[in-house]
């Protein structure tokens, strides 16, 4: 009986002890991939992340109107959608569908609306050519930087190549700090992007300073935008963007000023985005660490166990009793 308790033991403690590895090695990168979907909470719309922002345009340029607005409040909502069949092939390639609203807070009133499809490495978040990318309909030609709604599991505290949707191209975002956000200790990270051209608009010239009754103005952008991001899974917690669109005469000096807004996270969201890193983290930390080192231990315990069994069982045995002599023959 104890010789089979030994050996249960022994196979036991291997499988335990094997075991391990394959978590951290095996599991644990394959639970490491960006969600296509949602399944609950109050920023999950049947499927959709939602990322409401709110803030305030200290300057918004009416187009009914033609007349500058001060201290409008607005928000917008960003709403993310994992595109499961186009999801699939080498890299944890995923793909997300995304669109953005911004809205006039007191009347709902358009101020601006993008889309964007991009495809990514679900565990880097390095941007991947395929699966008909673009901005606004527009082909994505930069595919160089990090997807811009996630950074990669087990973001490092180094300058990333982060995509803008406005410029369709990757430029450095900074590490600056560490903070704790919500309770969830983030590493906070800073994009400044200068005034840059990034289209034209048709507009009555006096708007641009000029005596044409209407001229092609070119657009420009600039933007410095903050994220805080759990590190073990790349969601970002809490992010800000700090957004100011002019049109220049054909000097080169802003003449009108479209918009110049400071955009937040809502409290909601910071709090919901917070919850969902925690538990993203719990898990991973659950599937790497944890599983792998109760397995080692209790492989250890249970191998060890098992051979001092069978060990003593075959100590107990003792020697071999001594065979009788054999009687002389006769003469």
């Amino acid at each position: 009986m104890r010789r089979a308790v030994g050996l249960v033991l022994v196979g036991l403690g291997t499988f335990l002890v094997v075991l391990a590895p394959l978590f951290h090695f095996y599991v644990a990168p394959h639970a490491a991939v960006a969600p296509l979907t949602c399944s609950s909470g109050p920023l999950c719309d049947r499927g959709v992340l939602l990322s409401p922002s709110s803030g305030v345009a200290t300057t918004l340029f009416d187009a009914g109107s033609l007349k500058v607005l001060t201290n409008v409040p607005v928000s917008s909502q960003r709403r993310v959608k994992g595109d499961v069949s186009a999801s699939t092939g080498a890299n944890d390639r995923t793909v997300y569908d995304e669109s953005l609203t911004t809205v006039r807070s007191q009347d709902q009133s358009l101020v601006d609306s993008t889309t964007a499809r991009i495809a990514f490495d679900g565990h880097s978040s390095q941007m991947i050519d395929c699966c008909h990318s673009n901005t606004d309909g527009t082909p994505i030609k930069d595919f160089s930087g990090i997807m811009p709604w996630k950074f990669p599991f087990d973001t490092q505290k180094k300058t990333y190549q982060y995509f803008d949707t406005v410029l369709a191209k990757a430029l450095p975002m900074k590490y600056v700090s560490t903070q704790t956000v919500d309770g969830v200790q983030t590493y906070k990270f800073v994009q400044v992007i200068p005034p840059t051209q990034f289209a034209t608009l048709e507009v009555p010239g006096s708007l641009v300073g000029s005596t044409q009754p209407s001229v092609t103005a070119p657009r420009f952008y600039a933007n410095v935008r903050t994220v805080w991001v759990e590190p073990v899974t790349g969601v970002i917690v809490d992010g800000r963007e700090q957004i100011k669109q002019t049109l220049r005469d054909a000097s080169g000096a802003d003449k009108l000023v479209l918009i110049d807004v400071d955009l937040r996270f809502t409290a909601g969201n910071v709090k919901e985005s917070a919850h969902l890193a925690s538990q993203g983290k719990n898990k991973l930390t659950l599937v790497s660490t944890t599983v792998p080192l109760i397995c080692l231990v209790l492989g250890i315990i249970s191998l060890v166990i098992g051979l001092v069994l069978l060990l003593r069982r075959s100590g107990e045995a003792g020697p071999a009793e001594p065979s009788p002599p054999v009687p002389a023959a006769t003469a």
